[in-house]
């Protein structure tokens, strides 16, 4: 998300824009050891090299600067829908599937503090962070929906299974895979569980 201006109203230049940037990487940094609310705006700008005074004139709260980089994990995000759906045909459904544990294992490893703090806020009821997490995974939804939809005509799936609760739970699994991955790995090897987390999926989705 790109703000032209200010909370001062004045427009912001290439300076500004390097600043406002330097404020939203100190909060992420801050938040690979330390919970939301040790953070204060104070401890974000020392860890930018800024003044207070200069984060609340970019940021009014440090809530809104998390909520920022939420809003760009959201963004990489996007790109996963298009794994599902990629040609599905025989054994290419797992490798698509793979592609996407995968693609989801390294935006954690890119977004994984923020996005722990974003599924707290949302379980807790934080309008602005349960709308961020509904729009991150919205098109990943409603691709997944499609094909267990399009499965269920086919015979594939029960009657009384609901396609689109089946497509949130589908992603959740996958996610709850990356966020616990480091502890997975005192199980298994990361191949063994990228490759069991794809045959759920395939299973999940298409019924096969």
């Amino acid at each position: 998300m790109t703000e032209t201006t200010n909370k001062l109203g004045h427009k912001i230049g290439t300076r500004g824009a390097r600043t406002r940037r330097a404020i939203l990487d100190a909060l992420r940094g801050l938040l690979n050891h330390k919970h939301l609310g040790e953070i204060r705006a104070a401890d974000v700008a020392l860890a930018a090299g800024v003044s207070a005074p200069t984060f609340y004139t970019y940021f009014k709260s440090v809530e809104e600067g998390l909520l920022i980089l939420c809003e760009e994990a959201g963004e990489d995000f996007q790109r996963l829908a298009k794994h599902i759906h990629a040609d599905w045909t025989g054994d290419r459904a797992f490798e698509a599937v793979r592609a996407y544990v995968l693609e989801v294992l390294a935006l954690w490893g890119d977004h994984g503090p923020v996005l722990r703090v974003e599924h707290m806020l949302a379980d807790k009821g934080e309008p602005e962070f349960a709308e961020s997490r509904i729009k991150r995974m919205r098109r990943l939804h409603l691709a997944l929906e499609r094909r267990i939809a399009q499965a269920k005509a086919n015979g594939m799936h029960p009657q009384g299974l609901s396609p689109r609760l089946t497509s949130y739970e589908t992603a959740n699994l996958v996610e709850s895979v990356a966020a616990g991955f480091a502890l997975m790995r005192r199980a298994d090897t990361a191949e063994a569980i990228v490759d069991t987390t794809a045959h759920i999926v395939v299973k999940l989705t298409t019924g096969r």
